[in-house]
């Protein structure tokens, strides 16, 4: 049963609300006045299923500045009869899809559409009204309607970032928002860049489906799609690149952009933990799949690629901290990988000359004919040898020479001391 704290606020309400009648709405709102009589009373409240106590306490000023502005109580909540309200009965909730047919028919099909149907998760599966709000309902365009760029992700937030609803119904990514909000992404949409990523540029507005769903645009297949929406060019090198061509004939292996870029997270290489950075994406980032003996050996890959890389003077001189060292995607390419044997790829023998004047200028062919990511059963070619030769050769003549000298030194200024004494 409904519960009342004062009549008296109840008039006062009343009377502010028909202050505020616009002569657009006027017939409308004469209708509404019946509706607000009681639930223009801020202590008009009840208790739902679950033991909670909500309010049913409706601001008409928040009303008539929604979109739905000059409608009538009636409208929405369709069931509403003098036989059966207000008497404390239950209603139905509003009804959207009147008007909204298409949404409510995607809501339906959604992961939240079918969640509603089942009965243990009624109560936390989301509604329109959770999304949109209830009475005070905006515009998407404008900023403070809880759908509008600026605010979306907060909305989504309310349940995914909520650690009792992520346990009960054992949502994979615990905490998304906050991973977003650090993002490139999130903080651009923080900044008012509405043209920035948000929850519905990648899961979509009201047809939102799990990741393992084909038809969710974050399904593995989608995915370079769905982030091509706002990086074209970039998806277009993709397409192109053997990771792409890959994806297309069916290999769940291959990378996506999440797979680099990582999921909510993204950030840019220039950040320091991104796993994009040059301090991290050989060993973080193309290290995961070119450093598994599984994957290595499934696609018939060159193995100790990493290994290999982290032992060669890039690789140690990365690790000492110098960043503008050549990292994978230096000679690789980013998005645009090809194998070697593709006259386009960056490593194509055509290419290399190009490829490695980009740090060491006037490099020729001479300075690509050594091996790369040479391991210890490949062999090396003989001018390689050569140069390795003297290189050890000198190496030992000078270190060891340094040694003997020093050596012979401590002898003598030794014997020099005993004398003396």
């Amino acid at each position: 049963m409904y519960k009342r704290r004062g009549r008296q606020q109840y008039i006062a309400s009343a009377i502010l609300f028909v202050l505020l009648l616009s002569p657009v709405a006027i017939e409308a709102q004469s209708g509404n006045s019946d509706c607000l009589a009681c639930h223009g009373d801020k202590d008009l409240v009840t208790t739902d299923s679950t033991g909670v106590e909500r309010s049913l306490y409706v601001d008409a000023t928040q009303m008539e500045n929604s979109v739905h502005a000059g409608f009538e109580c009636v409208t929405c909540h369709v069931d509403v009869a003098p036989a059966s309200h207000p008497d404390g009965s239950r209603l139905a909730r509003a009804t959207c899809g009147t008007c909204h047919e298409n949404a409510v028919t995607e809501v339906g099909e959604s992961v939240h559409g079918k969640a509603s149907l089942e009965g243990e998760a009624l109560s936390d599966a989301p509604t329109c009204g959770d999304c949109h709000g209830s009475h005070e309902i905006r515009a998407t365009a404008d900023s403070l309607s809880s759908v509008n760029q600026r605010q979306l992700a907060f909305t989504c937030a309310r349940c995914h970032a909520n650690p009792a609803i992520v346990q009960k119904y054992h949502i994979p990514i615990k905490d998304p928002f906050t991973a977003y909000s650090r993002s490139v992404h999130g903080r651009l949409t923080i900044a008012g860049i509405d043209s920035a990523a948000t929850c519905s540029s990648c899961h979509g507005n009201h047809k939102i489906f799990a990741s393992n769903n084909p038809a969710s645009k974050v399904f593995h297949f989608n995915i370079p799609q769905t982030c091509g929406q706002c990086h074209q060019a970039i998806m277009q090198e993709y397409n192109d690149s053997v990771h792409g061509v890959a994806v297309a004939r069916g290999s769940t292996d291959s990378p996506v952009c999440t797979d680099c870029h990582t999921e909510h997270g993204i950030e840019s290489p220039k950040v320091a933990t991104a796993p994009t950075a040059p301090r991290n994406v050989a060993v973080e980032t193309c290290g995961r799949c070119h450093a598994s003996t599984r994957i290595v050996e499934k696609y018939g890959m060159r193995a100790e690629r990493l290994s290999t890389f982290a032992d060669s003077y890039h690789g140690l001189a990365l690790r000492s901290g110098r960043l503008s060292v050549a990292n994978c995607g230096s000679c690789h390419g980013v998005h645009n990988i090809l194998p070697s044997s593709d006259p386009r790829s960056m490593i194509h023998p055509s290419n290399l000359a190009a490829t490695c004047g980009t740090c060491h200028p006037n490099a020729g062919e001479n300075f690509t004919r050594g091996p790369v990511h040479m391991t210890m059963e490949e062999k090396e070619g003989k001018t390689i040898a050569v140069i390795r030769f003297i290189y050890m050769t000198l190496i030992i003549v000078v270190i060891g020479g340094m040694f003997i000298h020093n050596a012979l030194d401590f002898v003598r200024k030794s014997k020099q001391a005993l004398r003396r004494e």
